[in-house]
């Protein structure tokens, strides 16, 4: 028997409950399964396969009976303890993400924070063998690495695009 995928509370309100189970993202026969399953019962919520939730409207909006249900019915495993934890990076890329909409944005989006950083090196590079200084890479070919990991890391996990789960979590709508 296959075990059910975690589960995790996107936010809560008395009569709205949000759930992501986010194994499962884009899978649309998963959340048609579930919404059949749950229909037999009498819930009807409102699945989004794009971003892996469920939304429970009224009464049927109990944690701890939406939790049973979908154990029982060995749909999610919700987990109501805690959220789940984000890799360090995301909270260094955050920033870096915000900033990047913030160029892209005052540049009418020409130039985005990589071609930024991209044309400032350049500059300090054809500054330095202007000078005749040829020695060691400086400071800023450090920070150059470490941005173009965190560029990677923005692109494979796409960071810029991804929800604010802190902001999810106190929202009631």
């Amino acid at each position: 028997m296959l075990e059910a995928p975690e589960a995790f509370i996107a936010h809560h309100s008395p009569h709205r409950l949000r759930i992501r189970i986010p194994s499962r993202r884009g899978d649309a026969a998963f959340f048609a399964s579930v919404q059949k399953v749950c229909a037999r019962s009498g819930e009807r919520p409102e699945a989004n396969p794009e971003t892996a939730s469920l939304l429970f409207v009224g009464e049927t909006a109990a944690i701890d009976a939406v939790a049973e249900f979908g154990r029982a019915q060995a749909l999610f495993d919700l987990r109501t303890h805690a959220s789940p934890h984000r890799p360090l990076m995301h909270a260094a890329v955050k920033p870096v993400a915000g900033l990047d909409r913030s160029l892209r944005l005052a540049t009418g989006g020409r130039i985005d924070l990589p071609s930024g950083i991209f044309l400032m090196l350049m500059g300090f590079g054809i500054y330095e063998i202007l000078r005749g200084r040829f020695s060691t890479p400086p400071w800023y070919t450090a920070f150059w690495y470490a941005f173009g990991l965190v560029s990677m890391y923005v692109i494979e996990k796409g960071v810029r695009t991804a929800p604010d789960r802190e902001n999810a979590m106190t929202r009631s709508s």
